[in-house]
């Protein structure tokens, strides 16, 4: 999940003057001695000699309290340190007091005696104080060496043991480093001595606290056979002491050299990209740029190193426009509109922004963005160099060299795109992700292997589901009986173990390409059937105005400018081989993928530039603000036929639910609505769900951009969300519209929604555009790919025939697609279909797991189930082969399968129509229609005041519909989506039990009666309605939680308790379980369980941090009130889920629930029934251990892929 860094993150601006009295004071604080008076001299020799004169001083002060030392104890001293007054010199002295604890550092006035400044301990820590007897035990160190990790070098050039010649650009003349191997071709930092055993090695950092209290990276050090290398310091000293050092002389010089002296002169900055690093870590990242390059050119100007990557680093910014003033970019008040994240995956860097930038403003943060990773990626390279022994380093690189690593990264971005490639020859790195897929794909199906294979292995028979249905006390309480297994009612194929890997192929995908460690942003989308062994892939291009402006020439050996022509054929290259490594990546997933179809299109930024076209360019601007609403989540609801029937609500069931219903305004022979999850996108109504038909939910192609998962998203964790986000969209050239749906669509084309949904921007752009589209076969690829790499991309493309166009200087060229992302041969056969819809037979195992025999006992809209079955009655009219007998008798099959007390009503009509010969009609349904007729009427008597005649009317018509499915053969139900199906059938539903589906509108009905009356009459008055809403719903949170606020306000806490111990059973998502904890916890308390109920209280914050306003100060008064009687209560979320489990309660997310979910979105998914699978794996996806409610991003992209 990335972290966000701090915008304002504090730093020391005070001048050298003012830091250098800030840092005496604070030294002599430490010391106990008084401060010293303002000094008018900066360098810090001529201010210690200042402050030795004057009465009280720093050096006054020292040089009196030093202590003789006698013949017999060791010391060091350094004369070689500069900047130190004539006279005095630091090191280190072993004082007797401090054998066995450590050692002084401090001041020799003459070599005979010492006055201690700091204290090391035998831990690479030091403290600073004047008493070599001072407890350390709870002091803060100031200083310390921290250890990283171990590594093997090859030899011992780095610890200076190194006899070899050297050139004058720091390489080994064994002609394989990194220099030499750029000149000619070779690998990136080869090392020296290859295939010798090596010497092993611990590596770490030095860190100082800094005058904020904060540690600060300095330098680095490495240890082998107890001796000490000082490496990456600022300080310019000789190799004698950087090399083969003792522990006390590598802690006395990197503490004088690199922290205090340094500190004292106001220049304490850290070496090379840890300095760049740090300020962009803590600070707004503008400022950070800016402030970073400064330090350098100070470093330099006061003598002390620099590295040649701090340089390169300044070139890449000057080149982006980091260092110009930027109006729109600029602190206004102290704040920058920019936020600089960190991907925790791919870890490249990427811009968010406050509020709509222009578009100039826009693009340049783009470019920033996309030379700062190209930084990241050059400094990762140097680092991984230094940790196998390889040459160069950040220690040795120069300016030149860093360009031309930099250059080679772009030219070839397999390198370092996953794990960095090691081998010998770069062209194979491409290959090596193909190995890395396929070991990826393996460790994921080992991590979570297939629940049918399980289940298989135990030879599980023919089995549904067990659990019996609570129906609902008067306490709302659901009983839930021991599992046992379901009959068949139809005949089912046997089991063949050979089944698709759907699921963990798009798992595997979404995580490699989300971890794709590319410079410039991007958005993918991908669709897979194994089945047919093809697979489609789209992307957005990197343009030309991210490419570079200039290159180091190695023949001239300086650095030239790139002209246009040679920047638009960087660019084609570039997003050519980027597509080369997707495919890559896409066989290498599965050996069952024989066809890769790569599609690569353009939002056209680059065009509206070079037209000048001010109507394309306020286009642009406003599509790039649309991206940004990925980042809160805020895009609109947009209906999806696998959304949730309520608008995916959640949390407190106080809050009103919107139902935009139209309350039979449309007749009912007209129902001619969808069948999907909310039919107008806003909520559950009568009309989107019960007044809705086949003929629109047949047509998958055109449910609006199916789902649109980022919907689901709440929250502003970047890394956790944003769909097609973080590191890879937004702003920029690198955005673009997939199949020519635009980035982030889902591959349909209806317009439900689309006035709403800000993606709809891109949808209507008219330049987004198609620029290559390509068919790769598995064998003749990756033959390619040997023999090539990523050498000539061009060439590989044409050879496998690809749609592509360049122009004159090399830069690619719109062109018209021949296929797109939607079609249907890029998904599982039916893959869209609504379990209503379908006519699917699971076998044993997968039964199991869903609790369904099949795909119909999935289904939650009453109507389309209505609607197949009169469709089944038409496909058996037209049967030939059939006779009349037997077509009443199939016909009656279906009717006892649906068990819908209307469509049973209707059974003789069907029957005499097919023994007649003749085609069954098309029925009206009306129960619900009727329904509405008389809430819309109670309604208007409540609106005019007769409110008693207005509930009395309800409840009757209420009544009368609970009476018709009492009387029916099936046990009645309402499922507010796919996930709750599922666990319903796991979890309640009893031995060869009928599940019949009630008109939506009917449970609605009796929420609205139990929000009347309990304002009306009372709780005792609701409650009847809510524990109906519970029985029709067990597998529904909502239906609990209202239930336990009405059982709370008749003080029922015993009844109340277990109603939200029912809702935390049943919680998918986390502000049902975070408002369903907090009840629970006020129940708790009020039956003086003390412990239980702060550990709810502490388990609903810690789901929903901030959600529910009234938690922290109850907890507050719970607490005091258990401690003024001396009652233990947990502190903490670890001890709160301790002691919910000591006591057999529900710790959420670790509930029998989640491996239903899980387990049944991994079946779903490879049994292509992609409509509950969507919702299954947004369940399965917000139910993790963290404190966001974002969908992660690589479930983010796994989500996308399951879309039409």
């Amino acid at each position: 999940m990335p972290k966000r860094t701090s915008d304002h993150g504090k730093h020391n601006r005070a001048p050298l003057l003012g830091g250098l009295k800030d840092s005496m004071n604070a030294l002599a604080a430490d010391l106990g001695l008084s401060k010293p008076k303002k000094h008018d001299t900066n360098p810090f020799g001529d201010a210690l000699q200042e402050t030795s004169e004057r009465k009280g001083g720093i050096i006054d002060e020292l040089t009196r309290h030093a202590v003789a030392l006698s013949p017999v104890i060791k010391r060091r001293t350094f004369p070689e340190l500069e900047n130190v007054p004539e006279g005095l010199v630091l090191g280190w002295a072993q004082l007797p007091s401090t054998r066995g604890r450590g050692f002084s550092l401090g001041i020799f006035p003459d070599r005979d005696h010492f006055a201690q400044v700091a204290f090391a301990d035998t831990h690479g820590r030091v403290f600073v104080g004047a008493d070599p007897n001072m407890d350390v035990q709870d002091m803060q160190a100031r200083f310390m060496f921290g250890k990283e990790k171990e590594v093997t070098l090859p030899d011992g050039e780095r610890l200076g043991e190194s006899d070899e010649p050297r050139s004058r650009s720091g390489f080994s003349r064994a002609g394989r480093g990194l220099g030499n191997a750029l000149h000619h071709g070779r690998g990136l930092g080869r090392g020296l001595g290859h295939g010798a055993d090596g010497v092993k090695a611990i590596t770490g950092g030095v860190v100082g606290r800094d005058d904020t209290g904060r540690m600060t990276w300095l330098a680095s050090w490495l240890k082998a056979g107890n001796r000490y290398t000082l490496e990456q310091m600022r300080a310019n000293l000789p190799p004698a002491m950087r090399h083969d050092l003792e522990y006390r002389d590598a802690i006395t010089i990197a503490f004088f050299a690199t922290y205090m002296l340094p500190q004292i002169n106001g220049l304490l900055i850290g070496f090379g990209s840890g300095n760049i690093f740090r300020r962009l870590n803590r600070e707004a990242p503008i400022g950070a740029i800016r402030r970073s390059v400064r330090d350098t050119l100070a470093a330099r100007a006061h003598g002390m190193r620099a590295s040649g990557l701090e340089d390169h680093f300044a070139d890449l910014m000057r080149e982006a426009g980091a260092l110009d003033t930027t109006p729109g970019l600029e602190a206004v008040h102290g704040a920058e509109p920019l936020h600089l994240y960190t991907s925790t995956y791919s870890s490249g860097y990427f811009f968010t922004w406050d509020k709509s930038l222009a578009f100039g403003q826009a693009l340049k943060s783009l470019k920033i963005e996309g030379n700062l990773n190209r930084f990241a990626a050059v400094s990762a390279w140097l680092e991984r160099n230094a940790s196998l022994g390889r040459n160069p380093t950040e220690d040795t690189v120069t300016r030149a060299e860093a360009a031309q690593i930099d250059m080679k990264l772009i030219e070839n971005p397999a390198i370092m795109a996953l794990d960095p490639y090691d081998g010998e020859q770069e062209r194979r790195a491409v290959l090596s992700l193909v190995d890395i897929a396929a070991r990826t794909a393996g460790q994921i199906r080992s991590e979570f292997p297939d629940p049918r294979d399980v289940l298989t292995q135990q030879n599980v028979p023919d089995s549904g589901v067990t659990n019996a249905a609570g129906a609902g006390s008067t306490e709302g309480a659901v009983e839930r009986a021991d599992r046992s297994d379901t009959n068949t009612q139809a005949a089912r194929p046997s089991y063949s173990p050979a089944r698709s890997d759907e699921w963990v192929y798009r798992q595997t995908l979404s995580s490699l390409l989300r971890r794709l460690r590319l410079p410039y942003r991007f958005d993918v989308e991908f669709r897979s059937c194994l089945d047919s062994g093809e697979v489609a892939i789209g992307f957005t291009t990197a343009g030309t105005s991210m490419m570079p402006d200039s290159r180091y020439d190695t023949t001239r050996r300086t650095w030239r400018a790139l002209s246009s022509a040679e920047r638009a054929s960087m660019s084609a290259a570039y997003n050519l081989r980027v597509g080369l490594m997707m495919a890559a990546l896409s066989f290498g997933t599965s050996e069952s993928v024989r066809q890769v179809s790569l599609h690569i299109d353009s939002i056209g930024l680059e065009e509206a530039i070079a037209e000048q076209d001010s109507a394309i360019e306020a286009m642009m601007s406003e599509a790039l603000s649309a991206f940004e609403h990925l980042r809160s989540g805020d895009l609109g609801r947009v209906g999806s036929k696998a959304d949730p029937k309520d608008g995916d609500f959640h949390g407190d069931p106080t809050r009103p639910i919107t139902h935009e219903e139209t309350f039979g305004q449309m007749a009912s022979g007209d129902e001619r609505g969808t069948t999907g999850g909310t039919g107008n996108g806003t909520g559950p109504s009568a009309d989107a769900t019960d007044q809705a038909s086949v003929e629109s939910a047949d047509a998958d192609g055109a449910a609006s951009i199916d789902s649109q998962f980022e919907d689901l998203m709440k929250g502003v964790d970047i890394d956790e969300m944003a769909f097609g986000m973080p590191d890879d969209t937004g702003a920029g050239d690198d955005l673009g519209g997939i199949g020519g749906e635009g980035v982030g669509t889902d591959g349909a084309d209806g317009a439900a929604g689309v006035d709403d949904d800000p993606m709809s921007v891109l949808r209507r752009n008219p330049t987004v555009r198609n620029m290559v589209t390509v068919t790769f076969t598995r064998d003749a690829f990756l033959k390619r790919l040997d023999t090539a790499g990523l050498d000539n991309p061009e060439e590989t493309y044409r050879m496998f025939g690809a749609v592509m166009d360049v122009d004159g200087e090399g830069g690619l060229k719109p062109i018209s697609a021949d296929f797109d992302l939607a079609d249907s041969r890029f998904s599982p056969t039916g893959s869209q279909e609504e379990p209503e819809l379908a006519d699917r037979q699971f076998s044993p195992a997968t039964a199991h797991v869903l609790g369904a025999q099949n795909s119909a006992g999935l289904a939650i809209q009453r109507v389309g189930l209505l609607q197949h079955g009169v469709n089944e009655f038409h496909d058996i009219a037209r049967n030939t082969s059939l006779g009349s007998v037997e077509k009443a008798q199939r016909a009656m099959q279906v009717i006892e399968s649906i068990c819908d007390p209307e469509l049973t009503g209707l059974a003789s009509q069907v029957t005499s129509a097919l023994i007649d010969g003749k085609d069954t009609p098309d029925f009206t349904f009306t129960l619900a229609d009727d329904l509405d007729k008389e809430r819309l009427r109670a309604r208007d008597m409540l609106f005019s005041g007769q409110a008693d005649q207005a509930i009395e009317a309800a409840e009757a018509a209420v009544s009368h519909l609970d009476q018709v499915y009492a009387a029916g053969h099936g046990v009645p139900r309402y499922f507010n989506s796919y996930a709750e199906r599922v666990v319903y059938n796991r979890l309640f539903a009893t031995l060869d039990e009928r599940t019949v589906l009630i008109p939506d509108n009917l449970f609605y009905a009796h929420m609205e009666l139990a929000d009347v009356l309990s304002q009306i009459k009372g709780a005792e008055a609701a409650i009847p309605h809510l524990n109906r809403m519970v029985a029709y719903a067990p597998a529904y949170p909502l239906s609990h939680l209202k239930l336990a606020i009405q059982l709370a306000r008749n003080e029922d806490w015993d009844s109340a308790r277990a109603a939200c111990l029912n809702a935390l059973r049943v919680a998918l998502d986390r502000d049902d379980a975070a408002f369903a904890y907090y009840r629970f916890a006020y129940a708790e308390w009020m039956l003086d369980r003390f412990d239980t109920a702060a550990a709810a209280y502490i388990m609903s914050d810690h789901i929903a941090p901030g959600a529910i306003g009234s938690l922290e100060s109850e907890l507050q008064e719970l607490v005091s009130r258990a401690d003024s009687q001396c009652m233990p209560v947990p502190e903490s979320v670890e001890t709160a889920a301790h002691v919910l489990a000591i006591h057999g309660l529900p710790v959420w997310p670790h509930i029998e629930v989640a491996d239903i979910v899980r387990d049944a979105a991994r079946v779903c998914v490879d049994e292509g029934m992609f409509v509950p699978a969507r919702t299954l794996s947004v369940a399965v996806a917000r139910m993790n251990d963290g404190e966001g409610d974002n969908i992660d991003i690589i479930q983010a992209q796994f989500l996308r892929s399951l879309s039409a």
